[in-house]
């Protein structure tokens, strides 16, 4: 993954949710891939979510990691589909929507940082 893809997710993290802090620890965390049967130790760049603030009823944890391969697999899957969205990641150019599908994915379901706007519109009529 280019590092500045990295950087520029955490900084939509911290830019545009209130309840979670993004943070990119300088040093490698351990990754184990599966490869057949055998299980090989690799390194690689981990996106630490933290939450900022007290945290609620619900929130069983306070910090996620999500590791840089995790992240690449489901780039990988979304661009073959998404063209539109290949050009975003080529360009570095991401969207928070963008953002928030990449780690829900990559923390597999068990973090939804919510800092897209939502997609339901509020119809009030036309003024006259």
């Amino acid at each position: 993954m280019n590092p500045n893809l990295l950087i520029k997710i955490a900084d939509i993290i911290n830019n545009n949710g209130s309840k979670y802090r993004a943070v990119i620890p300088c040093s490698k965390h351990d990754y184990m891939i599966q490869e057949g049967n055998k299980l090989l130790k690799s390194c690689c760049y981990v996106l630490r979510i933290m939450v900022s603030g007290k945290t609620k009823n619900h929130i069983k944890r306070s910090v996620w990691n999500i590791y840089e391969y995790d992240m690449d697999r489901i780039i990988l899957k979304v661009s073959r589909r998404d063209k539109d969205f290949a050009e975003r990641i080529n360009s570095c150019e991401l969207t928070p929507h963008d953002v928030e599908n990449i780690v829900r994915r990559a923390s597999f379901g068990s973090l939804r940082l919510k800092i897209a706007d939502s997609s339901f519109y509020l119809y009030v009529g036309e003024k006259e």
